[in-house]
């Protein structure tokens, strides 16, 4: 008789334990300064068509701590899986050794006590949702299930999640969260409609909206030749999220700033972009993927980072905030990093029929942009694979064409638009437990580069 297939512990760790280690190894580090980052989820993913086995239960379960230490004005970092007190005490003793190789940094800020860093556990219906994270494998198998429809795909990858941010200046933020994202197929092929959307809660995903909205986009069978003209372009509000979050990595972190690598690096407070593009992070708005704090524990805050097309601000740490001359932002994803992670481009007034009329009877409408790629940072190149490409016929959309190859220049996409939509749509960032991108559907004038991608 075969053994009984081993199940992962998917608990996560009780929040008091996770509060009591951190406080046991900041009292114990001999570091000037201490900070520590404790991010445990529990991640799910069930989709239609997925062969089950023994080795896929339904879900897995991540740690990530991520520890700063200051020693003699001498910054060292240490990224560590494990979470016993004595493995978290020997993350700051290295994260010690490397400090007293590193350079010597700026005045570190004050150690003393933060007034009002320390605060109560967040876990409000905004951010965490029961049903959700109590999702197993059966239940989800049969949502995906109802959600796809006959004929149809459909995939729900959901997680929950324990945040901590600790310091030894006092600081203590602490949040429960959970998080979802739904993509549903409906059809084969370059003739398939597809749709996605992310929410803090399986109710807030609207699933049978996204399921008819993938219906709506699917074509007719026939597949229609590329126009000879250059076409104008309707993305899709998940296409232009791509987009942005592309932006934001490429020109709008901290990193890109630090590297010189950014095509805003001697353009802030000048007009880049379309007036019509407006780029705001904003983790305190319910409507996208919400979050407290960063995770340095700073409490979250509305930041303009594109107005009306002139560039405001990057995502900036303290080392840049000191080169720029203005304060720091709340954007920390690392101790070593900020970058934003709840974008939301403002919606316009134009309605479907509106977009459609902008882009043409000669243009078309581009459902995704999958894998999407960037080059030549000062520049913004891209290029992507355009998907569920549909000609525009007759104000509607019409014949399906191939997937195309796409390459162009964000800077150029975001000076070329045309209309923006009034319906938005959030889709889930790379880690969508820190947040995600909400965006409407955009309509760009022609620009760079369309073949029929290789197969």
């Amino acid at each position: 008789m075969l053994d009984s297939p081993t199940v992962p512990d998917l608990n996560l760790m009780p929040m008091d334990e996770m509060l009591a280690r951190l406080d046991r190894v900041l009292a114990a580090s001999p570091a000037d300064a201490t900070e520590i980052a404790w991010l445990e989820m529990r991640r799910g993913r069930e989709e239609t068509g997925r062969q089950r086995t023994a080795e896929s239960p339904g879900g897995f379960r991540e740690r990530t701590l991520l520890v700063r230490v200051r020693e003699a004005g001498r910054a060292g970092f240490h990224r560590t899986g494990f979470a016993t007190v004595s493995e978290l005490e020997n993350a700051v003793r290295m994260a010690l050794a490397q400090a007293r190789l590193a350079p010597p940094g700026p005045p570190a800020p004050g150690v003393g006590p933060v007034a009002g860093a320390s605060r109560p556990t967040d876990r409000g219906p905004e951010l965490f949702d029961r049903e959700l994270a109590g999702l197993d494998g059966a239940r989800a198998r049969e949502l995906v299930q109802s959600w796809a429809g006959r004929g149809g795909a459909a995939r729900l990858d959901w997680a929950a999640a324990r945040v901590v941010v600790t310091g030894s200046d006092g600081r203590r933020r602490s949040a429960e969260v959970t998080t979802a994202a739904l993509a549903v197929r409906q059809g084969r092929g370059p003739n398939a409609g597809r749709a996605v959307v992310a929410a803090r809660s399986l109710a807030g995903l609207a699933p049978e909206r996204v399921a008819e909205e993938a219906r709506r986009r699917a074509a007719a069978e026939g597949v229609a030749d590329l126009p000879e003209a250059p076409p104008s372009l309707l993305l899709a509000p998940e296409a232009a999220a791509a987009l942005v979050d592309l932006l934001n990595r490429l020109a709008l972190s901290s990193t890109a700033f630090h590297a010189g690598d950014s095509f805003l690096c001697e353009r802030l407070g000048e007009s880049v972009f379309h007036p019509l593009v407006s780029l705001r992070d904003d983790a305190t708005d319910p409507r996208g993927l919400p979050f407290p704090f960063d995770l340095a524990g700073e409490a979250k805050r509305p930041v303009d980072l594109i107005e009306e097309g002139v560039a405001r601000t990057p995502a900036v740490d303290l080392p840049l905030a000191r080169r720029l001359g203005c304060a720091a932002t709340p954007h920390a994803v690392a101790l070593d990093e900020s970058l934003a992670t709840n974008l939301f481009l403002r919606p316009g007034g134009a309605d479907e029929g509106e977009l459609l009329g902008r882009a043409g009877e000669a243009g078309l409408w581009v459902g995704s942009l999958q894998p999407l790629e960037g080059f030549e940072p000062r520049r913004l190149a891209f290029r992507a694979v355009a998907r569920g490409v549909r000609r525009i016929e007759n104000g509607a959309l019409g014949r399906a064409l191939p997937d195309l190859l796409w390459e162009a220049s964000l800077a150029e996409v975001f000076t070329r638009v045309l209309a923006v939509g009034r319906e938005t749509v959030v889709v889930a960032g790379d880690e969508p437990l820190l947040g995600g991108i909400s965006a409407p559907a955009l309509v760009i004038g022609p620009t760079g580069r369309l073949i029929v991608a290789p197969r």
